[in-house]
This record gives structure tokens, C-alpha cells and sequence, in this order.
């Protein structure tokens, strides 16, 4: 099976087999696992499928068990429905957690533990004698337990595949649409034969069962590249970026001749040698400037003595406007250098935390340090290790579920190897010396680097402060309070309009049913670079949030049908396209900690959300108002959401706003700096 993938992963990338890399030691900035796009991937995507169809279906079903636990523990549907809100509420809640863990141990060891956390909490369910005690088994532990399962199903199918990502997470996540379908009438048969805790235990055995899929996950090994050695490399890269005139702006130096005229002299690699460690010749190094030799200091300065009176006017015209000429490219090279290095520094300081810089542009910099300083230490210090390359969550694309070829960043690299190098986060340095030593790590030193640096990326407030990402969390915490009403409720509202209960059961496998083609329809729309899926998810948690509102008006089973399936149906873009708005406002850099954020404020207001819901019922006996709420809940979202654009709009102008002001104080200190030199002249 590995040699499979190692096939399948070379034939997804031809730059695994270059022929550059023919040395004796491993080249660092290969050292990135190749996802396959394929072979042992599609085993992937039918594991995460089947724990999302366990996860989902069976938090999703909650609303079947609702009457029975309120019968069995007498208390009021507003204090049950703190039970299944939890269970919800944690697994997403927990996602900044579980993403340190997964980071750490892997997918495979993370769902495998998710599993058995599971089990145990929904068996020990069983022996709860207080609707608090099912609380903390079946709500909080469950909860964490789903959550371990449920992460690394989803990351381990964008580990995996870049170019069909689309079509792979599509078909993973229509697991949680198909598990609704299946367990609804499930649940409602095991109720029907056993109580409520012998359908418990029975849940808890197929749990158990995540555990086998987990252990498909298995992690993918990065490619066994030869390159040439680093010294090596160095000292070529080093060269090359003198014969370009790179390091110097222009490949040529100037030379004043006895006569006193100047010429123009081609630039030879200089100081190659990397060190006295090195093992190769150094005149393969230099190769065909070996036979150069730079200007001695008395050429350079120039010798009267040594002068030729006799020369021609002629030749001395054409060397004086060689040298004018030369003359005004230096000034030039060095005005354009000039401004580039102004406009990047006025560009860093407006965008602050939101300025990433590739990891092309870094290895560059990385290798002219390394050139420049010849320090064996600094390049290690700068270079990350292949464990941490080959992390699951070290992608930043990771839990982007559309198409990669439709990202900025992939159409700006010319490779897909470009591209993967780009995307990948590289480890910040660990600090030597007595400043590290005295930091420690803090209070958090017994947590592990790997998972320190996940949960400090999952959880970093300060993108708070973006106004766009702020309506987008507001947006999202009231859609969720609204989200799961119908999935608890649903069933209970229409027993009381006198439909039977295996009948109305069914109501939630129509929802899960439609949110499966919804989730398909959705993915594949937004595919499209033309459609705006911020535009998309909007209006569809405005459709959503009308067939909410009408369940109130629903009085025969037909009735019931259409609005569960209008919910199902427009409701999966709210899940769906989450990733993708997320990249299209704030970019792929942004997307791990926008994610993890976004599944906090989920987490927070799902668990809040049917228990206000349920309260509201206690006190006014009806499910009218309930549906109402959860409506208009889903009303609020939409529009603050359609708000977005237009923030996004107004940061935008106010950053090039300062920005022309930053260049407009440049341009006047310049000014400014050079009138003096001017009066002195």
C-alpha cells in the first residue's frame, strides 16, 4: 500500500522525479508530502464520508430522542434540549482543541481516540439518573468525542487531494446530509423495540465503529528526494545571483583606464567558497568564470603613469559615452530599487498581521542569507524540519473544500510545486541562547510546540479587530441559533398537529436527504470563478429562514414535507461554502484562523440556540413563536451578512487611502532630504 501512494503521488507531481535532484543528501524544501489526487485518497474520502454520516446523523437525530427523555426525567423541553444542544455545540466548539491534537498525534490517532470517547460517553449515558448527569455524558463528553472524530475527517480529505479537492470533500461531507436520512427512521425503530438507553448502547457500538475508519487515515510521508548538498547550493545560487546583478544591481563594474576613460567589465562570482567544511572542488563552483580574474586595486583606481597619450579622440569619445551611459543605468538601477524597497516597507505597514509573504520569496531570502553569511547555524535556525512539514494542519489550504486551481495563489505560481511550497507554513525559529532558555514556553511548556503553535493559529482574537471578519462571526452566531431549531423540534411540532410519530419522523430524513443534493448544488456553483458564494449562502439562509418561519403555518404532513425540504435544501450552503467565503474575503493565509474562530461562535450559539427555543415553548405552549424566532434568527444573519461586501469595500478604500498618504509623506521627505545635497552642489 505505501509503494501505491509513493506511484500515485509521483504521477500527480512530475517534479517528484527532477533530475536537478541527483546528490547524496535530502533537499529541505522537497521535503513536503505530495498529495496523490487519487489511489489510496478515494479510502479516504469513504472513511470521513462514514464518520461524518455517524457524526452528523446521529447529532442531527436528536429531536427523535426529545420526547422520550422529557417523558423519562419529567422535566420541561427547554432543560432537555440542553442535552442535544451540547452535544452540537461542543464538537464544534472544540475544533481549536482538536486541531492542536490532530496536528500533533494525526488524523488517525486523533479519530481513533474520537471514537472511544464516543463509545464510552454515550454508554455511560445509560446509567444517568438526572437530565444533568446526561448533560455532561451524553452533551459535553459526546460532544468532545464527535469533535475528535469529526476534524479529522475533514482534514484528512484536503490532505490528501488539491486538484479534485472540490469533488473529494463534496462527496465526504454528503455523509452528514445521508446520516440524517438513515438515522432519523433508525432511531425511531430502536425507541419503537428498546428504550431510550438500549438505543443508547446500540449507538454506542456503532461509534465504535469510527475507529476502523480512522485508522484508514493514515499520514502521508514526504517524497525521498536527493539534492545536491546545501554548501553546494549555496555557493551555485550565490553565483548565479552575481552573473543576474542581484546582489549588486547590474552584472557589470566600472573600471577607470590609465587614460582616464572608464569601461565596462563583466562581474565574476566572488568569496564562493563556503567554507572549510566543504567536501567538493571549489573550480567546479566557480565553472566557466574560473578563468576570470578580478581587477587588481590599481586598475581599479588607475595608474597616470601607465597612460597612453596617444590614444584617439575617437575611442576616447566612445568610451566617455559608454560610461555616460553606464552611468545612468546604475542611477536608474538604483532609483528602481529605491522605490520597490519604500513601496514594500509602506506595504508591510498597512497591512500589519494581514501581510504574508510566500514561502518562494522566503526560501530566496533564506538562501541569500545563507549565502551571505556562510553560518551553518543561521540556516538551520531558518530551515523547518520535515516532521513539521509533513503536519496535517502545516498546509494553510487544509480546510479549503473547493478547487485549488481557482485560488489566486495557485494561478500566480507556475508550478503545482510552486504552489505547494507557497502554502505551506513554515515553523518559526526556535530562538537559541538565554533568551529562549529563560521563556521556556511559559505556563504552556507542557503542552507540545506542534500543538502550542495550532491552538495560538485556531485562536488568535486579534482577527476580531477585521471589521469584515466581525459582521461575518455576528452573521453566523445568530444563523446558528436559528440553525438547529427544525432539528429538534420538527418532529415534536408536528405530533402536535396530530401526526404520527414514525411518520414524522421521517420529516428529518427528508432534511437530510435534501441537504445531501443541496450540499452537491451548492459545491458545484460555487466552483465557478464567475459566482460570488458569499451572494450564494447569503440568499440561501434568507430561503432557509422563510421555510423556518412557515412551519408554523403548516397544518397536514404535505405541508411539513415542503418545508423540511426547502430548509434541507437551502440550508447546506451555510455549511458548505463556509471555507470558501472565508478565502474569498480574507484570503488563504487567514483561513486557519478564520476557521477556528468561526467554529467557536458556532459552537457557542449552537449550544444556546434550542434551548432558548425550548424555553420559549415551556412558557407559551406552543411551537409557533419557537419557529418564529428561529426565522427571524436566520433573517438577521442573511442581512448582516449582505452587509459584508460593502465593509469589505469600505476597508479597502480607507487602506488605499493611507497608503496614498504613506507614499505622499515619502515623496515629501525625500524631497526634503535631498534639497540640501541640491544647495550644496
Amino acid at each position: 500500500m505505501a509503494g501505491e501512494s509513493k506511484q500515485d503521488a509521483k504521477r500527480a507531481d512530475p517534479e517528484a522525479t527532477s533530475p536537478e535532484c541527483d546528490g547524496e543528501d535530502i533537499c529541505e524544501i522537497h521535503d513536503i508530502p505530495i498529495p496523490p489526487d487519487g489511489g489510496w485518497g478515494w479510502v479516504i474520502v469513504m472513511s470521513s464520508f462514514l464518520c461524518n454520516l455517524i457524526v452528523d446523523g446521529i447529532a442531527y437525530t436528536f429531536g427523535v430522542f426529545l420526547p422520550k427523555f422529557v417523558i423519562y426525567f419529567n422535566e420541561g423541553k427547554g432543560t432537555v434540549a440542553w442535552v442535544g444542544s451540547l452535544l452540537a455545540g461542543v464538537y464544534l466548539s472544540c475544533g481549536p482543541i482538536v486541531g492542536a491534537l490532530t496536528n500533533k498525534f494525526g488524523c488517525r490517532t486523533t479519530c481513533i481516540m474520537g471514537s472511544v470517547i464516543g463509545m464510552a460517553a454515550f454508554a455511560l449515558s445509560t446509567l444517568s439518573n438526572s437530565v444533568a448527569m446526561l448533560m455532561v455524558t451524553y452533551g459535553i463528553v459526546g460532544g468532545i468525542g464527535f469533535g475528535l472524530i469529526y476534524l479529522p475527517a475533514i482534514v484528512s480529505v484536503g490532505y490528501y487531494f488539491e486538484k479534485k479537492r472540490a469533488l473529494a470533500t463534496g462527496i465526504a461531507v454528503c455523509g452528514s446530509g445521508f446520516g440524517t436520512f438513515v438515522f432519523a427512521p433508525l432511531a425511531a425503530m430502536l425507541l419503537e423495540h428498546y428504550d431510550w438507553k438500549g438505543a443508547n448502547l446500540i449507538l454506542a457500538g456503532i461509534i465504535f465503529n469510527c475507529a476502523v475508519f480512522g485508522s484508514l487515515m493514515r499520514p502521508l510521508e514526504a517524497p525521498k528526494k536527493k539534492c545536491k548538498p546545501l554548501l553546494q547550493r549555496m555557493a551555485e545560487d550565490k553565483a548565479a545571483q552575481l552573473e543576474r546583478g542581484s546582489l549588486m544591481g547590474s552584472q557589470y563594474f566600472t573600471v577607470q583606464l590609465p587614460d582616464g576613460s572608464y569601461e565596462k567589465r563583466l562581474k565574476v562570482p566572488v568569496n564562493v567558497d563556503p567554507g572549510v567544511h566543504s567536501s567538493f572542488d571549489l573550480d567546479e563552483l566557480s565553472g566557466a568564470h574560473a578563468a576570470t580574474r578580478m581587477p587588481t586595486i590599481s586598475e581599479a583606481k588607475g595608474d597616470p603613469s601607465n597612460g597612453d597619450a596617444a590614444q584617439s579622440q575617437e575611442k576616447k569619445e566612445d568610451k566617455q559615452m559608454k560610461n555616460s551611459q553606464l552611468k545612468d543605468n546604475l542611477e536608474d538601477d538604483t532609483k528602481e530599487s529605491d522605490k520597490l524597497l519604500e513601496d514594500g516597507k509602506a506595504a508591510a505597514a498597512l497591512r500589519g498581521s494581514r501581510t504574508s509573504v510566500s514561502n518562494g520569496e522566503a526560501s530566496n531570502v533564506k538562501r541569500r542569507s545563507a549565502g551571505a553569511c556562510g553560518s551553518k547555524d543561521d540556516v538551520s535556525s531558518l530551515s523547518a524540519s520535515k516532521k513539521d512539514l509533513a503536519r496535517p494542519l502545516a498546509r494553510k489550504d487544509v480546510f479549503y473544500t473547493g478547487s485549488v486551481t481557482n485560488l489566486p495563489e495557485y494561478q500566480s505560481q507556475k508550478s503545482l510545486g510552486s504552489y505547494r511550497q507557497s502554502i505551506v507554513s513554515i515553523p518559526k525559529a526556535v530562538q537559541s541562547g538565554k533568551a529562549g532558555k529563560k521563556s521556556g514556553g511559559g505556563c504552556c511548556r507542557c503542552i507540545p510546540e506542534s500543538a502550542r503553535k495550532e491552538i495560538s493559529g485556531l485562536m488568535d482574537f486579534s482577527l476580531m479587530k477585521d471589521p469584515v471578519f466581525l459582521f461575518l462571526g455576528v452573521s453566523n452566531v445568530f444563523g446558528m441559533l436559528g440553525f438547529y431549531v427544525p432539528f429538534v423540534y420538527i418532529i415534536d411540532a408536528a405530533t402536535t398537529k396530530g401526526i404520527d410519530e414514525e411518520t414524522a419522523a421521517f420529516l428529518l430524513s427528508i432534511i437530510g436527504i435534501t441537504n445531501t443534493v443541496g450540499r452537491l448544488i451548492s459545491g458545484y456553483i460555487s466552483d465557478f470563478p464567475a459566482v460570488d458564494s458569499l451572494f450564494v449562502t447569503n440568499v440561501c439562509i434568507a430561503v432557509s429562514g422563510v421555510a423556518v418561519f412557515c412551519v408554523p403555518f403548516c397544518y397536514d404532513y404535505v405541508g411539513f414535507c415542503i418545508a423540511s425540504g426547502c430548509f434541507g435544501l437551502f440550508s447546506s450552503a451555510f455549511i458548505a461554502l463556509t471555507s470558501i467565503v472565508l478565502v474569498d474575503l480574507l484570503g488563504i493565509a487567514q483561513l486557519t484562523n478564520a476557521f477556528g474562530l468561526l467554529c467557536l461562535l458556532r459552537g457557542v450559539a449552537a449550544i444556546v440556540g434550542p434551548p432558548l427555543a425550548g424555553s420559549v415553548f415551556d412558557m407559551t405552549q406552543s411551537y409557533d413563536v419557537p419557529f418564529w424566532l428561529a426565522g427571524i434568527f436566520l433573517f438577521i444573519s442573511s442581512a448582516i451578512s449582505f452587509m459584508v461586501p460593502l465593509v469589505r469595500r469600505w476597508v479597502k478604500r480607507k487602506e488605499d487611502a493611507e497608503l496614498a498618504k504613506s507614499a505622499g509623506e515619502m515623496k515629501q521627505l525625500k524631497s526634503s532630504e535631498g534639497s540640501p545635497r541640491a544647495v550644496q552642489t
